[in-house]
Formats: C-alpha cells, structure tokens, sequence
C-alpha cells in the first residue's frame, strides 16, 4: 500500500507533463504556419508596394535608374519564396514524426540556444562594424554565423565566409552605390 501511494502522485504529474508537452507540441505546430504566413504576407506586400514605386518613378527627384521599387519589389519575392519553403517545410515536418518526442524537445532546444548564440553574434557584429568597418567586421560574423550554422569544416567554413563578404562588397558599394561603414581605423 505503502508504494502505491507514493507512485500515485508519480503517474499523476508524469500525466500533466504529458498533457503539457503535446499542448506545447500543438502550439509550435500552429506556431510555424503562423511564421510561414507572416513572410509570405510581408514578401506580398513588400513586392506589391515595389511594384507601386516603380510606376511612379521621377527621374529627375532620382538618379539611380533602378529607383527603390526594384530592389524593394525583389526583397518581397525573397521574402514570398522564403515564406512558402517555410510552409512547405514545416508541412513534411509535420507529415513525418518518426523521432520520439524527447528526441524532438532536445533538438528544439539545442535549435533555440543556436538561434540565441546567433542572434548574440549579430548584436555584437552590428556593435563592431561601426569600430572595425565592413571589410574587418564582416568576415569575422560570417565565420561565426556558418560555424552556429553547422558548417563543421573550417575550409569550407572560410571559402563561403570569402565569397559572401566579396559579393555583399561589389554588389551592395560598386553596383548598388551604397555606403558601408569604413570603421574607426579606416577614415
């Protein structure tokens, strides 16, 4: 009598944490659809009021011969074909649950500690970028971001680190004309 009594409130609060992890379950299911409609809502809108801006171009108020519409038009069609692979991903995430669910709330977990370290490192780039400039700050973040990322090896690791920085450089300062910051030591 004596240990069942004792285990009694055992399989009880294993019960409610139970109920509690399938509600949570349910809520991050519901959680992605609402993050996949968010982008594809913002990448409609954005596209759309590109669209509007280009059809209003002045070009003697603009000198750029693209004008902001396009670029704004073309960030909307990112941010669509970003919300609908969000969407069809979480929908396969959904369609196949072969893990166990304790398997699935570590990962979850690890998921949110590496969004977490990701989100800290991009503070910490748009805290150094002003000091060291794009060209010292930039690599450096990226080297960071794609090591949170899972890119294990540290060749592969600087190759994309090089390709990325170069290409944000000729397409963002050469063809788009835009300022970066030149850092402290640079000016």
């Amino acid at each position: 009598m004596e240990q069942r009594s004792s285990a009694s409130p055992l399989r009880v609060k294993l019960k409610r944490l139970r109920i509690f992890l399938e509600e949570s379950r349910e809520n991050m299911k519901m959680l992605g659809w609402i993050e996949g409609a968010v982008l594809l809502g913002i990448g409609l809108i954005g596209s759309a009021e590109g669209l509007r801006l280009t059809q209003n171009i002045d070009p003697d108020a603009i000198s750029d011969v693209l004008g902001p519409g396009y670029y704004i038009f073309f960030l909307g069609l990112i941010l669509m074909i970003a919300g609908v692979t969000h969407l069809f991903s979480h929908y396969r995430k959904t369609l196949s649950m072969k893990k166990e669910p304790s398997d699935r709330e570590t990962g979850k977990q690890k998921t949110n500690l590496t969004v977490l370290y990701m989100a800290v490192v991009l503070v910490i780039y748009l805290t150094i970028i002003n000091i060291a400039g794009y060209l010292v700050a930039t690599p450096i973040f990226f080297l960071l971001e794609f090591r949170l990322a899972g890119v294990k090896s540290w060749s592969r690791n600087v190759i994309l680190t090089l390709v990325i920085t170069t290409a944000f450089y000729f397409i963002f300062i050469n063809y788009c004309r835009m300022v970066f910051p030149p850092g402290l030591f640079f000016k």
